[in-house]
């Protein structure tokens, strides 16, 4: 009989997990990527996913469940997340976890101290269920093929530890920081990982090819049997793992419920997946969503050509630091998880600005700019609040009274207005040495502004699949020999955004069972 061929098309977390899962059930394996690079958005993260119950939280003591963890994704989806999806996922991550360990470098580290976003919910974990690659060392030829950010430098240059933000932030400045740059607590392992998973496909012979942009399927039928890239026609069973489609804009414009969005990942996430899936009729479903993040644009960084924006993580959580709307109001707990933030942009009225006092800007980095850097272009200063608003367009007064109340209680500790520093996560985002870890007055003149970006690391819409990643038709029927996984499918869970992770977590379980059955569907 012979062996059952798997086109895989796309190389970021999705994507390689997929190839991992063909390959391990015997199949003639072959990675399609348009891009030059390996990796994709994926290669760009903090390498984290969220991985329930797994043999790493064991090893470190923390206990989990799959019911708990299904517990609280049911709860935090709100009824709009596919429940059987989400009971695949939080009884499968653990097996998946401990597959992709066997099979690659990679040894999964649990970040016992990393809480779940929501933990007022029940089911939530106070930490654990977040995990990154430990560290390791890459080839050099392997190193050279992953997609890297302007902010990210090579796994090669890197040495030592980064423990807090604050300590992160020292490790940087003195060039002791190591695995890929850091965003907020440590060491960005997105390329770690993607590294990892593409090791682990050469040792099993698995051909990964760039610059191989597909342009359409090939079907027999009704069936799915391959693609086409140009003129070349590559038979096979077909995983979809292409990313997102917010790189472009027709797409977005459509779909993202007309919210301005900064496009963030690689610039390939603009709907190639997602044209192939609608041209054999499949089912759509949460083509409103995206992975929302407050984002940063600093002039003339480009990734991909195209402007690069870096995401906007513990900046917002410091003490003396605020977020305000085009009517120079506070809008949300800034604190909170991205997505969350995120979504408050999206319903909101822009332009958005990230507010901070001389004191924050003394103490804690913006973007690429370190404590003690001298004040950048970007950045909009101005010796008092009237004068701030003036610069930025917003109306001085409200300015004036948005941050007297937020100062009033902050001095106190308290947000009475959003209850910022409620939650665990409040507390672990921001600096724990800090009097108060999120909270503190904007009082030290000059005052500084810089404007924030609705963000969108990816797309949560696309095809609708089932548990093992089969594409199904509008009529509730598989597509015969289509399957898909990551960014270009309907997230199972909905419009949550649950922890550290979620976005990888999905992407590898389901891009790995996505290759199982395409290897062994009959």
């Amino acid at each position: 009989m012979a062996q059952q061929r798997v086109v895989v098309v796309g190389s970021g977390a999705a994507g390689l997990a997929a190839a991992l899962g063909a390959s391990a059930a015997g199949c003639d394996v072959v990675v399609l990527e348009g891009d030059d690079t390996v990796g994709g958005t994926s290669a760009l993260s903090g390498g984290v996913a969220w991985l329930p119950a797994s043999d790493a939280m064991r090893a470190g003591g923390l206990r989990d469940s799959a019911s708990e963890a299904y517990r609280y994704l049911d709860a935090l989806a709100g009824g709009a997340g596919d429940g059987a999806l989400l009971a695949c996922f939080t009884s499968d991550a653990g097996r998946v976890a401990r597959e992709i360990e066997k099979r690659t470098p990679l040894q999964w580290e649990a970040l016992a101290h990393w809480p779940d976003y929501h933990g007022e919910i029940p089911g939530a974990a106070s930490g654990g269920r977040s995990h990154w690659p430990a560290m390791l060392t890459l080839p050099a030829e392997i190193d050279a093929r992953v997609h890297r950010a302007p902010d990210q430098p090579s796994p090669a240059d890197e040495s030592g530890d980064a423990g807090t933000a604050l300590e992160a932030g020292r490790a940087l400045e003195a060039g002791r920081a190591r695995n890929d740059g850091l965003v907020f607590r440590g060491p960005v392992r997105g390329r770690a990982l993607v590294g990892a998973l593409l090791a682990g496909l050469g040792q099993v012979g698995v051909t990964v090819r760039t610059g191989a942009r597909v342009t359409g399927l090939i079907l027999e039928g009704d069936s799915v049997t391959g693609v086409e890239v140009g003129e070349e026609r590559v038979p096979g069973r077909v995983v979809l793992a292409t990313g997102g489609f917010q790189h472009d804009a027709g797409l977005a414009g459509t779909h993202l419920n007309g919210a301005a969005v900064a496009p963030m990942g690689t610039a390939g996430c603009q709907g190639d997946g997602l044209r192939m899936a609608l041209s054999v009729g499949a089912d759509l479903a949460n083509m409103a969503e995206g992975w929302w993040m407050p984002a940063l644009s600093v002039p003339g960084e480009e990734l991909d050509a195209v402007p690069y924006y870096r995401p906007l993580h513990s900046e917002r959580a410091y003490p003396g630091a605020i977020m305000v709307d085009g009517e120079a109001r506070r809008f949300v707990n800034e604190a909170q998880n991205y997505g969350d933030v995120g979504r408050a942009m999206a319903a909101g009225t822009g332009p958005y600005w990230l507010l901070f006092d001389e004191s924050c800007r003394r103490h804690y980095p913006v973007g690429p700019l370190r404590p003690g850097d001298p004040v950048a272009a970007w950045l909009t200063g101005a010796d008092d609040l009237r004068a701030l608003a003036g610069a930025v367009s917003v109306d001085a007064g409200q300015l004036t009274e948005t941050v007297r109340v937020f100062n009033d209680g902050a001095v106190g500790g308290r947000d009475p207005e959003f209850g910022r520093g409620s939650l665990a996560y409040d507390l672990w985002i921001g600096d724990p040495s800090a009097p108060h870890p999120t909270l503190a007055p904007l009082s030290e003149p000059p005052f500084y502004a810089v404007a924030v970006h609705l963000g969108c690391m990816g797309t949560k819409g696309g095809p609708r699949t089932d548990d093992r990643g089969r594409v199904l038709s509008t009529g509730g029927a598989v597509v015969p020999g289509l399957y898909a996984a990551g960014n270009v499918a309907a997230s199972p869970f909905g419009p949550a955004t649950p922890a550290g992770g979620s976005t990888l977590g999905p992407a590898l379980v389901f891009g790995f069972r996505a290759g199982e059955a395409a290897g062994s569907d009959r």
